[in-house]
């Protein structure tokens, strides 16, 4: 739930895939940039548009489609996986690694050294990914790569459809060619992806050549409706059929060859898990410090939980009570007082059909809600728009948004909800009861990642705008969403035990948040069992089956990002308290909300300055 969470795994696989060539006018020129260049912001520039040359897959990501004059150069392009171009742009990360530790970084202004410090950590991590980590190993990062070079353009109407769909087709003839790269890649029998991760590429890629999807329905209608003549259409056509030809050899040959080897292992281990903690993260506690500040929260959650739900529990089940049906709490144990709630809080929920008409029909109370309660100025939420998920980015998270780009901030956001993976059990639906599909909304929507990441597109400085950080992008989602509860929002204004209800399924996904970043840390820096993980989910968080099993496959195909959510929660609120102290009777919330998000979303040290007006330590 990031820029797609934006984001999370189209991102992650742009990242790791490599362009169609390495062209040597451009290396030239931009080696020769690096030499030169003394400013930070510029050499920002510089690596984003390493990055792009790289992976030009995901350039609709920031909203940059051309270059050198051409207006779709990226958009034209697909990702080379061979291990030359791979080397050439590690060198290339060496070189800035250099560059940038040789600055005089007391001579810059604070600005320009905390851009530094993130551009530095940035370029570290993705050398880590891609040098020690090896994830251009990962079947899902290539499944998901060729999912983006056709799922960003045509998502938003960034250009007009014609050029769009042109395109579409180029990159479709490159996609014989890309998975050929692809074969080679992984074809060496030492390449050994974990089981799950092998599973969610191969149902990915399936779902790019389902009937109903991609090629078989939205090309096809796409072409109709667009200004092409039937030459230029059928050559579309005839490019992406073979495209789709290509796309199934290459299953047929992954289900022979990749899934029947040894699984290689998903854990990443102490040593790994946490240098990728300090460079993704960037966060002021450590791993086992995070921990412990979980298992604080953990126990101050589940025992406010408990508290609300005794308190309203023999109300709000008055009729089952009086059939014989349950008995009154101060005969139950704590477990089955929530869960009883929770149970019939489920009966009041969203089909797979109605769930996206659903989250629209939610937008006018809650963001009236912010207007009546003054708590920061929205940006409109005509610009949100909510849909399924397209088949190749199905089947990791229940909802994801891909915010505006950066460079193209006056498009719209994008909120998707995996309603094929929601459709899988009726226990995930069990989960998003009307509170909590408010409570998803205010995340995903408004006030959270739509209206941050709104007010993010809006800074000046490209590092800060590009480079954000996943621990305030997901904390600040998770803060937002609890201080509109704290505030009094419920769904059911009229009942008496409205509030308390909306205050518990809060309460329950602040817990999923801990809970979150518990089994994140412990399964990949230990051998923590993954029944422990389940067990700790069912019966601490009260999820349903389902969404605890989702959760674990989530966990094993990443790592670190679950923790992103209760870091950046936790950070905030801790910010929020020194604010409200040193602010005292002129506090207010609006200013501090827009004050936040208008940092942008940098690291936390930088955060903290900003807010608290700290003076950075010698």
């Amino acid at each position: 739930m990031n820029r797609t969470i934006s984001t999370f795994l189209v991102s992650l696989a742009a990242f790791f895939a490599l362009t169609l060539s390495a062209p040597h006018a451009w290396a030239d020129e931009w080696d020769e940039q690096l030499k030169s260049e003394t400013d930070i912001d510029r050499l920002g520039r510089l690596y984003l548009e390493m990055l792009l040359e790289e992976t030009p897959t995901s350039a609709s990501t920031y909203g940059i489609h051309g270059r050198d004059g051409d207006p779709y150069y990226f958009d034209r392009r697909m990702p080379d996986p061979s291990p030359e171009a791979r080397a050439h742009f590690a060198k290339k990360r060496v070189a800035l690694q250099e560059k940038l530790s040789a600055m005089d970084v007391g001579a810059m202004s604070r600005a320009e050294q905390i851009d530094h410090h993130i551009l530095s950590k940035r370029v570290a991590y993705h050398r880590l990914l891609g040098e020690e980590l090896q994830s251009w190993q990962d079947p899902l990062n290539w499944a998901g790569s060729l999912g983006s070079a056709f799922s960003g353009l045509v998502l938003r109407d960034y250009a007009p459809l014609d050029d769009r769909l042109a395109s579409f087709g180029a990159r479709c003839g490159q996609t014989p060619d890309y998975l050929a790269g692809v074969r080679d890649v992984l074809g060496d029998d030492t390449v050994l992806p974990p089981e799950m991760n092998k599973t969610i590429a191969l149902s990915n890629l399936k779902g790019m050549t389902r009937e109903g999807t991609l090629f078989d329905k939205t090309l096809p209608d796409l072409l109709s409706s667009s200004g092409l003549d039937e030459e230029q259409a059928a050559s579309i056509k005839a490019s992406c059929e073979k495209a789709v030809a290509s796309i199934r050899e290459f299953i047929t040959w992954f289900e022979e060859t990749v899934v029947p080897r040894d699984h290689g292992e998903w854990r990443l281990g102490k040593e790994l898990y946490d240098r990728k903690y300090d460079l993704q993260l960037d966060y002021p506690l450590n791993p086992d410090e995070l921990l412990a500040r979980a298992e604080k929260w953990l126990k101050a959650k589940s025992a406010e939980l408990v508290s609300v739900g005794r308190s309203i529990h023999d109300e709000y089940l008055e009729e089952e009570l009086a059939s014989g049906a349950l008995e009154p709490a101060e005969q139950l144990d704590d477990q089955q007082v929530v869960r009883n709630i929770f149970t019939k809080l489920s009966e009041d929920r969203s089909t797979v059909d109605t769930l996206i008409a659903d989250s629209y029909a939610l937008a006018d109370s809650i963001v009236g809600f912010v207007n009546e309660h003054n708590l920061m100025d929205l940006p409109p939420t005509s610009k949100l728009r909510i849909e399924n998920i397209p088949p190749h980015l199905s089947g990791v998270a229940v909802a994801m948004i891909s915010t505006a780009p950066p460079f193209e901030p006056e498009l719209e956001s994008v909120w998707f909800w995996d309603l094929p993976l929601l459709s899988g059990s009726e226990g995930f639906l069990k989960e998003y009861n009307r509170p909590a599909l408010a409570v998803v909304y205010i995340h995903e929507g408004v006030p959270g990642h739509f209206v941050q990441l709104e007010y993010s597109n809006r800074a000046e400085r490209t590092i800060p705008k590009v480079f954000w950080n996943g621990a305030m992008v997901e904390g600040w989602a998770a803060y937002i969403t609890t201080q509109l509860v704290d505030k009094g929002y419920t769904v059911y204004p009229e009942e008496p035990w409205g509030h308390e209800i909306q205050q518990m399924v809060d309460d329950k996904m602040v817990l999923r948040s801990v809970i979150n970043a518990t089994i994140d840390l412990r399964l990949h820096r230990t051998d923590w069992p993954e029944e422990e993980a389940v067990k700790l989910m069912l019966e601490t968080g009260f999820q349903e089956p389902s969404e605890a099993n989702g959760k674990l496959v989530r966990a094993k195909v990443s790592s670190v990002q679950l923790s992103s959510y209760f870091a950046g929660h936790s950070a905030i609120e801790e910010i929020l308290a020194e604010y409200k102290a040193k602010l005292g009777p002129d506090f207010s919330y609006k200013v501090f909300n827009e004050r936040l998000v208008g940092a942008g979303s940098p690291p936390f040290f930088a955060i903290r300055e900003f807010m608290l007006g700290e003076a950075p330590a010698d």
